[in-house]
C-alpha cells in the first residue's frame, strides 16, 4: 500500500497545529488564573484598568486561538480521524454559535466595523463579549481549559488534545513530527 504524500503532510500539519492550539489555550487560561489569584490574594488591590487589561489579554488570546481552530477544522477535516470528527465539529459549531469568529473579526482584529462604518462603542463591545462569554469571563475561560482540574474533557483544550492524540495514533506520528 502506497502512502499519499499530501495526506501524510496534512496529517503532520494537523498534528502540529492542533498541538500548538492546545498549548496556546492552556497557557492563556493558566495566565488568567495566575493573575486572578495574585489579584485576589495580594495585599494591594490592583487598579481596575489592570484587571481589565489582563482580562482582555487572556480573552482576546483565547478568541484568536479558538478562531484558528475553526480554520484548522475546515482545512484538515479529511485527516481528522472519524473517532473524534464529531466532537471536533461540535467544538467548531459552538465557536461559531458563540460568535467567537465574528468577535475576532469585529473587535479583536480590527478597530473599525465596516458594517457600521465606525468604531464600535464600549457598550457594543461589552454586549458582544457578554454574549460570547455567556456573561461569565471566568466560566468562559474554564470552558476553554479547566485550570482547576486534571480532567479537561469537555473543554476546548481537551477536545483539541483528543483530536491531536487521535491524529497521532491513526497516522502513526510521534513528537518528532511536531517539528516538521
Amino acid at each position: 500500500m502506497q502512502m499519499n504524500p499530501d495526506r501524510d503532510r496534512k496529517s503532520r500539519e494537523a498534528f502540529r497545529l492542533s498541538n500548538d492550539l492546545m498549548m496556546d489555550l492552556i497557557a492563556g487560561s493558566q495566565v488568567y488564573a495566575l493573575f486572578q489569584r495574585g489579584f485576589d490574594q495580594g495585599p494591594n488591590q490592583p487598579p481596575d484598568h489592570l484587571r481589565v487589561a489582563v482580562n482582555r489579554l487572556c480573552l482576546f488570546h483565547a478568541i484568536v486561538t479558538l478562531t484558528k481552530w475553526t480554520e484548522l477544522y475546515d482545512r484538515y477535516v479529511d485527516v481528522i480521524p472519524l473517532d473524534v470528527r464529531d466532537v471536533a465539529k461540535r467544538l467548531r459549531k459552538e465557536i461559531e454559535e458563540r460568535g467567537i469568529v465574528e468577535f475576532r473579526n469585529k473587535v479583536v482584529g480590527h478597530v473599525w466595523d465596516t458594517d457600521e462604518d465606525r468604531a464600535l462603542t464600549n457598550s457594543e463591545v461589552e454586549e458582544r463579549l457578554s454574549r460570547l462569554t455567556k456573561s461569565e469571563v471566568r466560566g468562559f475561560l474554564e470552558w476553554v481549559n479547566n485550570t482547576g482540574s486534571e480532567d479537561n474533557a469537555g473543554t476546548a483544550a481537551g477536545v483539541i488534545e483528543a483530536v491531536r492524540e487521535c491524529i497521532r495514533e491513526v497516522h502513526k506520528l510521534s513528537d518528532a513530527d511536531l517539528n516538521t
